[in-house]
């Protein structure tokens, strides 16, 4: 395990509501490299993967005739709902705890990223498991996550807090089969980071000189970033910007970025 402790200085970014902003906020970084997680067992797969490359047939085609074999010896389903077809339904069955229709999503997943079947499987396999965790981390602790996000094409994991980064979370993700670096200190939570998006929005729909406007959070540095467009395009963008006197926000941490736009934003004021 790779600790980092730094001292990181935070400034407000753009346009903000949110006042005075603490210099400097204690950041710490542990990263749980990949080669210490755990690997995942998937024996079942390797052994198909195995067949595959000695009858010189594709893995797709293999796993769905294990699949279908497997479906066909289990314990029988209900089939009377409307609409079943057992000669184009897709077995119900998992392997190596994957759903097969997961299995198939990856088929799709490996031809859109232009990459082979077995690829998407190694980089994609574990997302069922991986979210479960996630979930746990968001249940646990819903006052101090502040992002959960994949990062290196999937193949890593970003988790952020609030405050200090609790042993338990580092428990959690210990289990992931992939290097997951959790980040403390960021000074505010995903929840909160919501709460001043909707304050944020609310106020601008209020505004008379906004035709529509478009927002979304920004967890990795905090900040709330929405594009404007004015009903009548300024000269002066800052000062338009300024005009818009945006609420002062709760958590000092989180900042306000305001982009104008000439052209029509999806979502319009209420």
């Amino acid at each position: 395990m790779t600790i980092i402790a730094v001292l990181a200085s935070l400034c407000a970014c753009g346009q903000s509501g949110a006042g005075p902003v603490p210099t400097v906020a204690r950041i710490e970084t542990i990263v749980l490299p990949r080669a210490d997680q755990p690997k995942a067992h998937r024996p079942t797969l390797e052994r198909l993967k195995r067949e595959a490359a000695s009858s010189g047939r594709p893995l797709k085609e293999v796993v769905k005739r294990y699949a279908t074999r497997v479906a066909a010896t289990s314990s029988p389903k209900p089939t009377g709902f409307e609409g079943y077809d057992p000669a184009v339904t897709d077995p119900d069955v998992a392997i190596d705890g994957i759903p097969y229709a997961e299995l198939v999503d990856l088929g799709a997943i490996a031809k859109s990223e232009g990459i082979s079947y077995e690829e998407a499987i190694d980089r994609f396999g574990s997302q069922s498991s991986n979210s479960r965790v996630i979930d746990k981390l968001n249940a646990e602790f819903p006052d101090e996550i502040s992002g959960v996000g994949y990062v290196d094409d999937q193949r890593g994991l970003r988790v952020g807090f609030k405050g200090l980064i609790p042993t338990r979370a580092i428990e959690l993700v210990r289990t992931l089969p992939m290097e997951v670096t959790l980040i403390g200190g960021k000074g505010f939570s995903a929840a909160e980071l919501r709460r001043a998006q909707d304050t944020v929005v609310s106020w601008l729909g209020s505004r008379p000189e906004v035709a529509t406007m478009m927002a979304h959070p920004d967890d990795e540095i905090g900040q709330v970033k929405v594009t404007v467009q004015p009903k009548v395009m300024p000269d002066d963008a800052e000062e338009f910007k300024r005009g818009l006197q945006l609420p002062q926000l709760d958590n000092p941490h989180i900042t306000v970025e305001v982009t104008l736009s000439a052209e029509s934003i999806a979502v319009r004021p209420q």
